[in-house]
């Protein structure tokens, strides 16, 4: 810093303007830098900050600049938030809380990332875990000093106290149950036979072609994917291969993968050309979490569809755009239907409700236990437990993780 702004003595925490200099003195731009000494920075190491013009040529001249100096090199995606969680200026919840924040395109996104990023949910899991570990040195004090009769007494003691605990965490799991759909978005995959529209209603949905319109069936052959904003829920749908009787190999295996995605899909979407005869084998598909549609009511048609009481149509022109506010707000009951989002959630991704879920399956498998002959058993369940919970916040080895967990940052952050 001192070599590119030429200053002799850098105030800590204050905003310096300056001119910034190349190694051979000519001048690279003007702006602003701000010195943060360790440990009370970002990532806990010394960190200056440069504010620069964001001009393409500047950026990449300033980067070239500081690179050519000794022990500088151009950080790795996520770098800083892995060096601050390495120098425990944050745990690994909040590191990934934070990309979800940065990543957040819809409100529901943005108020999820910043409750799970909150020191106060970090203090649930830690005061959950540090009551296991109390127990488990209960257990162990007992292992290592045995008394018949005081040990009875431990697991007397101690078997209420892990029973709310194991409440309590089971708990968190019920609430945070949608909050991957949230992360991710609500998958809604649009079936129906070829031909019946499926394409047209996606580009309508979507305010923009993603999928091929033709009068040639089978078309669509890959699952076409765009995603949507339904009342500040992020929604994404699947244009999915047809279903018709196909000897051509693409096209069956576009109908393979159209039944591999509706079985990862949180709703469906049936749609038929009313103008035709409906199709009863994939009728067989509707359920609770399906809507159907009926297509190209533009067009006179004589056909009846005589179950509306049960299947409850949406009956629309993809073309002409009828009806796609129906079904639009159609979608979002149905996934305020299915889908409750609780705002006590502190649980942002699939990891967590799987070392939960562990957590859980290691307590009840302690509480078991209930004679002292079984406690030496009973407090290895405990410290499987205690090493799960940790799993959560990055209080034990989480190296494997790591890199997949940061990879997913932008350079600089």
């Amino acid at each position: 810093a001192q070599t590119v702004t030429k200053f002799k003595k850098i105030k800590p925490r204050v905003a310096n303007f300056s001119s910034f200099y190349d190694r051979k003195n000519m001048l690279i731009d003007k702006g602003i830098f701000i010195f943060f000494p360790k440990p009370n920075s970002y990532t806990g190491d010394d960190v200056v900050e440069f504010h620069i013009h964001g001009s393409n040529a500047v950026i990449k001249y300033f980067l070239k600049t500081l690179s050519n100096f000794k022990n500088c090199r151009l950080a790795k995606p996520g770098e800083f938030t892995k060096t601050a969680f390495l120098n425990k200026k944050i745990n690994l919840l909040q590191a990934e809380s934070l990309i979800d924040l940065i990543n957040s395109e819809t409100e529901l996104q943005r108020i999820q990332a910043l409750k799970v990023m909150n020191e106060d949910t970090t203090k649930v899991y830690t005061d959950l875990r540090d009551q296991m570990i109390k127990i488990l040195s209960d257990y162990e004090a007992v292992i290592d000093f045995s008394d018949d009769e005081v040990g009875d007494n431990v697991f007397l003691n101690n078997r209420n106290k892990l029973l709310k605990i194991n409440d309590k965490i089971k708990e968190i799991i019920l609430k945070g149950e949608n909050s991957e759909k949230i992360r991710e978005g609500f998958k809604i995959s649009i079936i129906g036979p070829t031909n019946s529209g499926k394409s047209s209603l996606i580009n309508c949905l979507s305010n923009r072609q993603v999928s091929i319109v033709s009068n040639v069936p089978g078309t669509t052959r890959d699952i076409i994917e765009t995603s949507i904003m339904i009342n500040g829920k992020l929604v994404r749908f699947s244009d999915t291969a047809g279903f018709r009787n196909s000897k051509n190999i693409v096209e069956k295996k576009g109908i393979a993968l159209t039944n591999k995605n509706l079985n990862d899909s949180d709703l469906k979407l049936i749609i038929f050309d009313h103008t035709k005869k409906i199709d009863k084998k994939i009728l067989k598909l509707f359920d609770s979490k399906s809507i159907l549609v009926l297509n190209k009511i533009d067009i006179k048609s004589s056909n009846k569809f005589l179950e509306d009481k049960i299947y409850k149509p949406i009956r629309i022109s993809a073309k002409k755009n009828i009806g796609i506010s129906n079904l639009v707000k159609t979608i979002s009951k149905k996934i305020d239907d299915h889908f409750t989002v609780n705002e006590d959630n502190i649980i942002s991704r699939q990891r967590h409700i799987k070392s939960l879920e562990n957590t859980t399956f290691f307590i009840e498998r302690c509480l078991n236990k209930k004679t002292i002959d079984q406690i030496d058993l009973a407090a290895e369940d405990l410290r499987l437990a205690v090493r799960n919970l940790g799993e959560v916040v990055g209080y034990v080895n989480v190296e494997e993780l790591l890199d997949r967990i940061f990879k997913d940052f932008c350079i600089g952050k």
